[in-house]
């Protein structure tokens, strides 16, 4: 199993030549804290206030290093803040996060590394019944819950809100699809955030990364 943030670093993995897309380097600045951020509200770990600020609401270890060095910080924080506060906050060296979640989802079998190109595991180690890759995966799935209705987790959820708010549409639908799929995305994220305060939590965050991204 991937958290948010790792499926959003694969899936700006280039399926042919192993290195990161290039129009994705900006928006995942923002977008892998953001996730981060998402897979703690998932858990109920953060929620958000009433005057929309960030509230660590648990901070029991969770055995996960980088979620636990985002909650140290916000434990050790002397007030409750905004959610964009914390994205630019938590990622000081953008370069030195990804690095430790590519490591990661090496260490996972996802990827081996030659030189600078990370080469795909194929079959994935998530399923090795199908001849493909993690990314392809990851983006079936993505496209089933939104173009076919199928049924979707609360983390498959957060993780449509994450890429729509990076701006990466683009890497998950065809060019003829995406309008539909802009409009059901949406529509999935409003109604289930409705339903559940994680969700509504995860929102908050990626609204937050839109705006960044829009400003780069």
């Amino acid at each position: 199993m991937l958290t948010l943030y790792e499926e959003l670093l694969l899936l700006t993995v280039h399926e042919d030549k192993g290195i990161f897309i290039g129009s994705t380097v900006d928006a995942l600045k923002p977008g892998l804290v953001g996730a981060i951020l998402a897979e703690l509200a998932l858990t109920g770990k953060i929620c958000l206030t009433i005057n929309r600020r960030l509230h660590l609401a648990d901070d029991t270890p969770t055995e996960d290093p980088l979620l636990d060095g985002v909650i140290t910080i916000l434990k050790n924080s002397d007030k409750e803040r905004k959610f964009g506060f914390w994205i630019n906050t938590l990622n000081p060296k953008p370069e030195k996060l990804r690095r430790q979640i590519t490591k990661g989802l090496i260490d996972k079998g996802i990827f081996t590394q030659e030189d600078d190109r990370l080469l795909w595991v194929i079959p994935s180690p998530l399923h090795p019944g199908i001849k493909a890759s993690s990314k392809h995966s990851v983006i079936e799935h993505l496209r089933g819950v939104v173009l076919a209705q199928e049924e979707a987790r609360p983390a498959t959820i957060a993780f449509l809100s994450l890429v729509s708010a990076c701006d990466l549409l683009e890497l998950v639908f065809l060019r003829d699809e995406r309008k539909i799929a802009s409009q059901r995305l949406n529509e999935l994220v409003v109604f289930h955030a409705m339903q559940d305060p994680n969700l509504e939590t995860v929102q908050e965050i990626t609204s937050a990364i839109a705006s960044m991204v829009e400003e780069e």
